[in-house]
């Protein structure tokens, strides 16, 4: 049997007193607060470990001058955007910059990107 339409509506409303908007609302800053600070702290965990396990093999093993000694030719044309350059020339005032990320895929690139980026900006020339 189908069922009738309703004749009437009938809107339930709940409302809060000042003390309870104050609770929700403190319940809302403290959630949004734990969703984002938790992925912040695991990419802080993630990168730093990455930093101190690539400080540590460079120290111990010098990998990143042996990738790029390796490669030689190749490292400056053609593998300069994967892996950076060892160093970066200001043509202006011949200074050189180190990269202390080269021969580590993409970052190295990235880093190499920054200091040419920082040498085409300095307002200090």
């Amino acid at each position: 049997m189908p069922k009738s339409k309703p004749t009437q509506v009938i809107v339930h409303r709940i409302e809060l007193q000042e003390k309870e908007r104050d609770m929700l609302e403190a319940y809302v800053g403290g959630s949004v607060v734990k969703n984002v600070t938790g992925p912040v702290i695991i990419a802080a965990g993630v990168g730093s470990a990455a930093y101190i396990g690539y400080k540590t093999a460079k120290a111990v093993a010098g990998w990143t001058e042996d990738i790029m000694d390796d490669l030689g030719e190749l490292a400056d044309g053609v593998m300069e955007p994967v892996l950076g350059k060892k160093e970066y020339e200001d043509k202006e005032t011949g200074k050189t910059y180190k990269n202390p990320f080269a021969g580590i895929p993409v970052v190295g690139s990235l880093f190499g990107a920054g200091i040419n980026i920082g040498i085409a900006t300095n307002p200090f020339k």
